[in-house]
């Protein structure tokens, strides 16, 4: 990780650090929301904004490097995996944006929830040794992107990211439910999912550490 600060908007500025991580100050919506400490928004917040630091750290490295691959079939080169990430954001976000929007219609109308989401199923989607897990055609990296371009497309999803955990500071992620089906895991809340779309980053940072840095130092 760097130490210079990654500034994704005006309103929220990242250190490379893990230990800057907490307290992060988030506006939505014209106004200021203090993420809680020690809950599932918490440590689901803390892991996308680790996540979206590593990936941002990989762009500091010069095009050459970005589009070395491995020497092997079907390898990905660097910024293949990471335009990758980005095309499963994508798509993620859209579903986790409408689940977050109906947990939130109900928070008006019925109680929340007791009690914290269960992260540990999740934790195997970091590990590339886990399962296998084959891309479907469309979330291919196609080459399609400058790298700039890609650096600020990542950036505004995790922006994207925090400004829906910064709306359900209280447990409202609980209130809506809707079925991931990699690997079974079976009906999942808001805050799952999004813990979901970070450990996906996770499991290609593993696989960039792992496979990648056979022929490039790591950043």
């Amino acid at each position: 990780m760097h130490n210079s600060q990654l500034v994704y908007d005006k309103s929220v500025t990242f250190q490379g650090e893990k230990k800057y991580l907490s307290g992060i100050t988030v506006k939505v919506t014209g106004k200021e929301v203090r993420m809680p400490c020690a809950s599932t928004a918490e440590s689901v917040r803390e892991t996308v904004v680790q996540t979206f630091c590593e990936l941002d750290a990989w762009f500091e490295r010069p095009c050459r490097e970005l589009e070395a691959r491995p020497d092997y079939p079907g390898a990905w080169s660097v910024a293949e995996h990471l335009e990758h990430v980005s095309l499963v954001n994508h798509f993620l976000l859209l579903t986790i944006g409408k689940g977050c929007a109906t947990a939130l219609k109900r928070a008006g109308r019925e109680p929340l929830p007791e009690g914290e989401s269960d992260l540990a199923p999740l934790f195997p989607i970091a590990d590339p040794d886990a399962f296998d897990w084959a891309p479907p055609p469309h979330m291919l990296p196609g080459g399609g992107r400058e790298p700039g371009e890609l650096r600020a497309l990542l950036r505004s999803q995790c922006q994207r990211c925090l400004e829906l955990l910064a709306g359900m500071p209280g447990g409202e992620g609980r209130l809506c439910t809707i079925r991931m089906s990699v690997q079974g895991l079976g009906r999942l809340d808001m805050y799952q999912w999004l813990y979901f779309l970070a450990q996906h980053g996770r499991y290609h940072l593993a696989l960039l550490r792992r496979r990648v840095a056979s022929i490039l130092p790591l950043p």
